[in-house]
């Protein structure tokens, strides 16, 4: 077989490179791991505080159908009924 004994296994366990080991024993070219570089991500879009303003890229829902049924109640000569 490839000779590793569980006392190699054991081993190779507890210093953490059991996975190295194990590539040696296939015969697979065992290459050291290269850190990969972390790259911050950009700090999101925030949108300023307006008083009163509806946020960014929102349109306002418009009216419920219960005030939109409601307004011609109010102002007939402006809010003809549909």
């Amino acid at each position: 077989m490839n000779g590793l004994t569980e006392q190699d296994i054991a081993a190779a366990r507890a210093e953490g490179d059991l996975v190295s080991l194990l590539l040696m024993a296939a015969g697979a070219p065992v290459t050291a791991a290269t850190p990969k570089q972390r790259t911050r991500a950009p700090a999101p879009m925030v949108s300023r505080s307006r008083p009163g303003a509806w946020p960014d890229g929102t349109r306002s829902p418009g009216l419920s159908p219960e005030a939109a049924a409601y307004l011609p109640q109010l102002w007939p000569d402006r809010f003809p009924e549909a």
